[in-house]
């Protein structure tokens, strides 16, 4: 029965995510980012808040969570389109990629430190004083945003535009712009392919549930240690002339992490070399995908492209999952990484052998807006005719 409840949270999370994150996305766009990124953290307090308040109350905690878990993923829906704008009108063109490093390796590591610390914490004082911690880290939140200076928000007129021709555009821009249409695809097919190696890590680490978890968590750890330093390394390549090859270099990496990860079920240095390898390799083609995705969006288009990419990533995270279970229920779980190491081995060869479009230059932007970090930024959508 609480593993039925666990999966009807799960899949509330999943749809609110995927049904507000274009329209969000469309949002962002022409709304203040940070205004919108504070209150989806305060938001976020208060619905989290109750869920321990309601356990100290005595009170029925999962139809807390039934009430709460809808509005929380909206909120965060609201932060993650709001905060994908932030890197492009903070960093200027040319230091992008590192940005994007930094980002994501902080990423990595919170996944590193985080679920021990929150297992720590539900032990020593509970499950319900733990969310109350939790709650508090979003505050922790608002008091850096409150902390940047500069703002950034979209041309004025572009709000009497309707949300909806505002989806279309982002969704039409991701479509028929060459590069921003392969970016995507790539990282949609690597998604798939491996956006469940923890999965496969675990399963295999623990003999399929049978051993102790300590290996498992090794494994993880080292894949997320891996993923951090992949980030900032990828951030000393963001000049590179060949992004394209940059990214079918990582996935060679994660194919032959893959393949190292064969020898897990014999020793087990070999599953913590290869989770920290595909780590790696998957770190390195994450920024390099990022960067390729702002290099050529224009300015205006952030929230909506990226809510677009937020839809495109749940449905692979989801194909991901029954490729993957299907495979570990009817087949060893070596099989699962021979197929893993043979399709991210293709796909790296397919990318470094097909016509590439030409990307756009990373050009720093005008002095003006670097001398006076203070000054409101104004972003002129193009027109979506244009630029298409």
């Amino acid at each position: 029965m609480r593993l039925l409840q666990v999966s009807l949270i799960a899949i509330i999370e999943a749809v609110a995510f995927s049904l507000l994150r274009m329209p969000l996305g469309a949002l962002a766009d022409r709304l203040e980012g940070r205004r919108l990124m504070i209150i989806a953290d305060v938001g976020r307090t208060l619905l989290t808040l109750a869920i321990p308040i309601a356990t100290a109350a005595h009170a029925d905690t999962l139809t807390v969570i039934y009430v709460v878990i809808g509005p929380i993923e909206a909120f965060s829906a609201l932060f993650d389109s709001a905060s994908n704008t932030a890197v492009p009108m903070l960093v200027t063109d040319d230091r992008r990629g590192m940005a994007y490093a930094w980002q994501e390796s902080f990423e990595s590591v919170a996944w590193v430190v985080g679920p021990p610390l929150g297992g720590v914490l539900a032990v020593a004082f509970g499950t319900g004083k733990a969310l109350g911690l939790d709650s508090a880290s979003f505050l922790v939140s608002v008091a850096g945003l409150l902390a940047i200076r500069q703002r950034f928000a979209s041309q004025p007129g572009a709000v009497r535009e309707l949300i909806w021709a505002s989806m279309r555009s982002g969704l039409r821009l991701m479509i028929a712009d060459r590069v921003l249409r392969r970016d995507q695809l790539i990282w949609s097919l690597y998604s798939i392919l491996g956006g469940s190696i923890v999965l496969g890590l675990v399963y295999v680490a623990t003999s399929g549930g049978r051993d102790h978890p300590a290996l498992a968590t090794l494994a993880v750890a080292a894949y997320a240690a891996g993923s951090a330093a992949g980030t900032l390394l990828a951030g000393r390549f963001e000049h590179a002339p060949g992004l394209w090859l940059a990214e079918a270099a990582a996935l060679a990496v994660a194919a032959a992490a893959a393949g190292a990860a064969l020898l897990a079920v014999g020793g087990v240095p070999a599953i913590i070399a290869g989770g920290a390898l595909f780590g790696l390799g998957e770190g390195l083609l994450l920024v390099f995908h990022l960067t390729l995705r702002a290099r050529a969006t224009p300015d205006g288009y952030f929230g909506r492209i990226t809510g677009v990419a937020g839809v495109a990533r749940q449905i692979t995270g989801g194909l991901s999952m029954v490729w993957l279970g299907l495979v570990l229920r009817f087949a060893p779980g070596r099989a699962a990484f021979v197929i893993l190491a043979a399709a991210a081995a293709a796909l790296a060869a397919a990318i470094a052998l097909a016509s590439k479009p030409p990307l756009p230059p990373a050009a720093p932007q005008q002095d003006q807006d670097q001398d006076h970090p203070d000054i409101e930024r104004t972003l002129v959508p193009p027109d979506p005719s244009a630029t298409l």
